[in-house]
């Protein structure tokens, strides 16, 4: 009965079935100002699952846009945070925290079965790499961003339609890391935003997300929003036959395995022949440029610096995962929850599905 009138309002909408959404889980990576508009609204709608995926701390900074942070809260890790807040606000919400990059917080299998996946993001790098993740697995997704008086949302909903990727040239996608702007991707710095473009992007994507999961109609096209001149209009995007995200994973092999088994343990169940990769480079070692100091140290790539000389180490990596001490986990190693992993074997490259 509680949960009936916390909702009574929603039953006065044509359409609005609450329990399509209370079955719904949502991915939603990146939860700075934008992340918590996007993850309150879903929430607080009904939702029934959250996956939320950040590696960054909260700063004093972010206390001006972020509503689910407060200044006891600095230092602690967003997704940690953010969960707390949510579910306080949210009784029927499940949320998991994942204080991990993408590739390490949120494998391929989750993005392909999570019903609706959201970009939070603020670098074209990763929105490429976001995109990518999920043309490889065919997910729905939405990608929002700001700037100081407004933003874009950017809906890719549509079966083998276009991609972020698709609204760049070739030269754009090569380039490893440039802060984006709604307004000028050639920017080289970080640009201002306000809590209202945060909220106004954050309820756009929501509003989009939620009629998604109720297969009610959502527009097609780029929404771009300029509160400057009180303004909003759709910009078509269109498939680019050149865009190099679009190669899906096809047949997948499961295996009984979690991100915290061993590499021993996946290579038992493995042919001796194959060799695992990874989808980011794992560090194998480090060494010293400068006074020559060397050591073995496995595991996610981080900036060190050489015990006997103070200067920062150089990382040696590798993406042969098969090369890894037995007794390490895969999760320590960078490898999401339920993963799917290339396996280069001498017929070719095959998939396996981690789904313990």
């Amino acid at each position: 009965m509680v949960e009936n009138e916390r909702f009574a309002r929603h039953t006065l909408i044509a359409g609005w079935e609450q329990s399509r959404l209370q079955a719904a889980t949502a991915v939603i990576v990146g939860i700075g100002a934008l992340g918590n508009e996007v993850a309150r609204i879903l929430a607080m709608s009904g939702i029934g699952q959250l996956i939320l995926c950040d590696d960054d701390r909260i700063a004093l900074s972010n206390l001006s846009r972020c509503v689910l942070f407060r200044e006891a809260d600095v230092d602690q890790l967003k997704v940690t945070v953010a969960a707390q807040t949510l579910m306080a606000l949210a009784p029927q919400l499940q949320v998991q925290s994942r204080p991990k990059p993408l590739i390490s917080g949120v494998g391929l299998a989750e993005l392909r079965d999570a019903d609706i996946v959201l970009g939070c993001l603020d670098s074209r790098a990763a929105r490429l790499q976001l995109a990518g993740r999920c043309n490889l697995v065919g997910a729905y997704y939405i990608d929002g961003g700001t700037h100081p008086w407004g933003g874009e949302v950017r809906p890719y909903l549509v079966p083998n339609g276009p991609c972020y990727g698709c609204s760049l040239s070739s030269e754009e996608r090569s380039i490893s890391d440039v802060p984006w702007s709604c307004v000028d991707d050639s920017l080289t710095a970080p640009v201002g935003a306000t809590a209202s473009s945060s909220v106004v992007i954050g309820a756009w994507m929501s509003l989009v997300a939620i009629r998604f999961l109720m297969d009610l109609s959502t527009p097609q096209g780029c929404l771009r929003i300029d509160g400057s001149r009180g303004t909003s209009r759709i910009v078509q995007q269109q498939r680019d036959p050149d865009c190099p995200l679009h190669i899906p994973i096809e047949t997948v092999n499961p295996v009984k395995l979690s991100d915290h088994a061993t590499v021993a343990d996946l290579r038992a169940i493995l042919e001796t022949e194959t060799v695992v990769l990874t989808w980011a480079p794992v560090q194998q070692r480090v060494e010293c440029l400068a006074c020559g100091f060397q050591q073995v140290r496995w595991g996610i790539p981080k900036v060190a610096r050489c015990p006997n000389c103070d200067k920062l180490l150089r990382v040696r990596t590798t993406q042969e995962l098969s090369a890894a001490p037995g007794h390490l986990k895969l999760t320590d190693l960078g490898i999401a929850p339920r993963e799917i992993l290339a396996i280069r074997t001498v017929n070719g490259i095959e998939w396996i599905e981690l789904t313990g």
